[in-house]
């Protein structure tokens, strides 16, 4: 459902990636489950008390958990177990995951558990929603999680807290979790049978992650497209072969995307060529008859120009992939078991399992690492006095030689580039058997997640440098002849840097305007300009 008064509506079916980001950064908006689903979670935790009382055989509910699930357990030890269980697994390590993305974990898991097919409390629920609006953010170390069973781990941190243990921010402030639920107002939760594994065994901590990270690297994938058309009309390449109807003769939607934006990017350029015009040019050169003769302008663009289309597209597929994975799990039933109330049972299950986000995000990582790649490339032609159609090496033109220009900043990507190769080396694949071999594949999904917010990232970092580079080498060929959108581009960097006629340490410039790209802002100021820039093309 839409965010409307500043209230989210949870049903379990429709929330939207946007909508879950946005509420994660927004605390000021309040997170309600629907009313129409309320009798159902009661109707399920219902079923879920009757078989305890009965003592049916049903893991969770009068069984032990993990390698130890062939343990029974009598009724009166259902509060004892299900808080022991969430004390056992909360055993992550290392910097805690900022707040606004525990907000978002808990809004995907408060969605999981709304469907009323967990089996939790109503009250318990209630508690779990107080906790998101009045603030109270668990503590949660980013590392540990096998992403299998769920992120058992992340979301134990949560539920500790709820029941009072562990530790909490409130109000900026970190404090014993029972202390943060005292200050918020908020009464503690008693669990009762099924109830602790019902807050821990989901995707929702890797769901929350993912999200994140698609919407980045969404952000990051349209300044890719700006920051290219800038560098390719200060390169001088040509406009051409990003015209839609070539690329209708080799449909992929990611490819004719950024095929579209680069064509309208380019509008209005007097640096970028038009290869028709050129053709004419050289072919006054042939008629002349004099042998073989050497054009003075390359007849053709490197592949980091020419194929930014072919090489940026299969990237904004993987995404738009990710984004339809994500998508489905934010709004799924991911638990064990499930309860069935309208056929009065129970399956035992693996929905648990994260091996579809972790394989969403590795692959999305992978793609993301040629977006270093191809900026890389083009920053080297803007280096190379041979590859960049008349511009100073190393876009040095005062003082050469003592001066050494922007050389050293090509250090930074190439180095990114390698160390997001690195990160790009799967998780997904790296299952190792645990507990008791009982877990005995494992998805590691928030590990996918971590690397490919780092891809993320560094590629932002990247970027910033050739943004850089087409700047400089704008007021070498006169800005004037730039795009009304290169214009936008190269005022918008002057407001962080000077025109660089003397070398300095400009580290701050490339991390204020990787923060730049990091916030929106170059693409808010370009679709204003030219309208909204594209990931996939919807194919007509």
């Amino acid at each position: 459902m839409p965010i409307k008064e500043n209230t989210l509506i949870l049903d379990g079916y429709t929330l939207t990636i946007e909508e879950l980001i946005r509420a994660g950064k927004d605390t000021s908006i309040k997170v309600e489950v629907d009313e129409k689903n309320w009798p159902k979670i009661c109707e399920c935790r219902a079923l879920v008390e009757k078989w305890a009382s009965e003592e049916r055989c049903i893991y969770g509910v009068n069984t032990s958990c993990g390698g130890l699930v062939d343990y029974l357990l009598p009724k009166e030890r259902d509060n004892d177990f299900q808080k022991n269980l969430v004390r056992s697994i909360t055993t992550q390590v290392g910097k805690p995951f900022e707040d606004t993305l525990v907000r978002t974990f808990m809004i995907a898991r408060a969605n999981s558990l709304c469907r009323g097919y967990s089996g939790i409390k109503e009250k318990n629920l209630k508690i779990y929603l107080e906790m998101i609006n009045k603030k109270v953010f668990p503590l949660i170390p980013r590392k540990g999680s096998l992403g299998t069973s769920g992120d058992l781990g992340p979301l134990g941190c949560i539920a500790s807290v709820a029941f009072g243990e562990w530790k909490a921010r409130f109000n900026g402030k970190v404090m014993p979790g029972k202390e943060a639920m005292d200050a918020a107002g908020i009464e503690l939760m008693f669990l009762n049978a099924k109830e602790g594994l019902s807050l821990i065994n989901g995707t929702s901590g890797m769901v929350g992650l993912a999200c994140t990270v698609i919407t980045e690297a969404t952000n990051t994938l349209k300044n890719s497209d700006i920051i290219a058309a800038f560098a390719i009309e200060t390169l001088m390449g040509r406009f051409n072969p990003f015209d839609p109807i070539v690329h209708k003769q080799k449909y992929h939607p990611g490819q004719m995307a950024t095929a579209m934006n680069l064509t309208k990017l380019l509008k209005g350029s007097n640096l970028a060529i038009d290869e028709l015009e050129l053709s004419i040019k050289l072919q006054s050169t042939l008629k002349e008859h004099k042998g073989v003769s050497v054009a003075n302008i390359p007849v053709e663009d490197a592949y980091s120009i020419r194929c930014t289309p072919q090489f940026v597209g299969p990237t904004k597929d993987s995404l738009q992939n990710a984004h339809e994975v994500l998508l489905r799990e934010l709004n799924s039933s991911n638990d064990n078991p499930l309860i069935f109330t309208e056929l009065n049972t129970f399956f035992h299950n693996g929905h648990f399992h994260g091996q579809p986000i972790s394989f969403a995000m590795d692959c999305l990582g992978i793609a993301m690492v040629n977006i270093g790649v191809v900026s890389d490339r083009r920053i080297d032609r803007f280096m190379d006095e041979h590859h960049s159609t008349g511009l100073p090496p190393f876009l040095c033109k005062e003082d050469t030689g003592v001066r050494m220009g922007l050389m050293g900043g090509q250090f930074m990507t190439t180095s990114l580039v390698a160390e997001n190769r690195t990160l790009a080396v799967p998780a997904s694949i790296q299952s190792i058997t645990s507990t008791a071999d009982f877990q005995d594949i494992v998805s590691f999904g928030l590990i996918a997640g971590r690397k490919t917010r780092k891809i993320v990232e560094n590629t932002n970092h990247i970027l910033s440098f050739e943004l850089l580079c087409a700047a400089q080498a704008a007021d070498l060929r006169g800005v004037d002849k730039l795009s009304p959108a290169g214009k936008i581009m190269h005022k918008a960097v002057r407001e962080t840097l000077d025109y660089m006629d003397k070398d300095k340490v400009y580290i701050d410039d490339m991390e204020e305007l990787k923060a730049r790209i990091e916030s929106g802002e170059f693409v808010e100021k370009i679709e204003k300009e030219i309208g909204e820039l594209l990931i996939v093309h919807k194919k007509e």
